[in-house]
């Protein structure tokens, strides 16, 4: 009976030193810790702190702190935020422990702006394709609402082309005559750059001109017609205008020689 006991005995106490190893192995296992030491921020910057392995209990009472609030912020859930350069220590205290980073705060890089790139000069050969295109697209869509002009974009009786081979007028229109062309709409030459004059004349359905960036343009020819204002503003280099009476000139020069009908 005796000898029963005693093996009974060396059993249990056996069984207490491998629990109580177990037990330690495991507390040790689930060491609280910080999640970083040291953060290094720019200026602007934010970062989430935490604690691990903190029970529910422990995770109520965290409280952080930040040494210098001036360098670097904390908030009550541990998000640190960089103010300005310097160092600052960064602390979350759970009753008597502590745990501390080092924070690392640089001036934020000064972002390099994007350089505009050059844009490559168009050849006298691409600018002359440009303006032949740009005619045939502006004649298919005057005719096709009715405008009585010859499709042929060689016809000097009423396209003119510089010796470069640019477009250099349009006349569609006749200041000595009634004769209406039946141009309607707005008529938009803004594409032509090399344009140096451009007639309109006795197109009563003409509603709108847009000469907007031809530094070309010397003379504009918009009588009898039903444009009620024309910016020439971006035509520095015009010479005369002839438009209605009631046609509004916005822009143009001291030197410009506005002739009305």
């Amino acid at each position: 009976m005796k000898k029963l006991t005693k093996q009974i005995a060396i059993v249990l106490t056996a069984a207490m030193v491998f629990t109580g190893v177990g037990g330690n192995t495991a507390d040790a296992a689930k060491k609280a810790k910080i999640s970083k030491s040291k953060l290094s921020l720019k200026v602007g910057e934010s970062k989430k702190l935490s604690v691990k392995n903190l029970t529910k209990k422990q995770k109520k009472k965290l409280k952080w702190s930040s040494s210098k609030k001036k360098v670097a912020s904390v908030s009550k859930k541990g998000k640190v935020t960089a103010k300005k350069k310097g160092t600052a220590k960064i602390t979350a205290k759970v009753g008597k422990k502590k745990f501390t980073c080092k924070v690392t705060v640089q001036k934020k890089g000064k972002v390099k702006p994007t350089p505009t790139p050059t844009p490559t000069p168009k050849t006298k050969e691409q600018l002359v394709k440009e303006d032949r295109t740009n005619l045939e697209a502006l004649v298919k869509r005057l005719v096709a609402t009715g405008a009585r002009i010859d499709t042929n974009i060689d016809n000097t009786e009423y396209y003119l082309w510089n010796d470069d081979g640019r477009l250099d007028t349009i006349r569609i229109g006749d200041d000595e005559s009634t004769s209406d062309y039946g141009v309607k709409g707005k008529i938009d030459v803004s594409c032509f750059t090399a344009l140096r004059r451009l007639e309109l004349d006795c197109n009563r359905g003409v509603t709108e001109v847009n000469v907007k960036g031809v530094t070309t343009l010397e003379e504009i020819f918009i009588g009898y017609t039903s444009v009620k204002t024309i910016d020439v503003s971006t035509n520095p280099n015009l010479k005369t205008i002839y438009c209605n009476k009631d046609t509004k000139v916005i822009g143009a020069k001291s030197t410009v020689s506005i002739n009305r009908w």
